[in-house]
């Protein structure tokens, strides 16, 4: 019976590694299929101008840009943002900040907490004399 508990207890662990592991590297596989743009014309609202990687501009919205334009501190309403930086997905939506960058800080924390918590339960078995 300690058998299959402690086999079921390390399935349980793997697991718990495994999926924000899984989760971890489909983020970082999208955020390094994107590419940073500078943006080149930032005067219209909704429609902003980047280079791509192979040097063609491309026009479009930057996702998180609000549509009446953009405010700095003051609350003077400006929709100039050239020579701001954008993060571009694979599929050509532009971001002011990668979405992926969330799922990675979750995913290999999440695998740093199981990493953690293992280890101190393994430590402390062994420390107690158990096991």
């Amino acid at each position: 019976m300690r058998r299959a508990a402690r086999a079921t207890l390390w399935l349980l662990a793997g697991i718990a590694f495994v999926l924000p592991l899984r989760n971890a590297l489909i983020a970082t596989h999208a955020y390094l299929s994107g590419y940073w743009a500078t943006v080149t014309d930032g005067r219209n609202i909704d429609d902003f101008a980047w280079r791509d990687p192979s040097g063609r501009t491309v026009r479009g919205p930057i996702a998180g840009e609000p549509e009446d334009g953009v405010w700095d501190e003051e609350g003077e309403g400006t929709s100039d943002i050239t020579g701001d930086r954008v993060w571009v997905s694979r599929e050509g939506r532009a971001y002011r900040v990668p979405p992926p960058r969330g799922d990675m800080a979750v995913g290999y924390g999440g695998v740093a907490t199981v990493t953690g918590v293992v280890g101190y339960v393994l430590w402390a078995g062994r420390k107690s004399g158990a096991g």
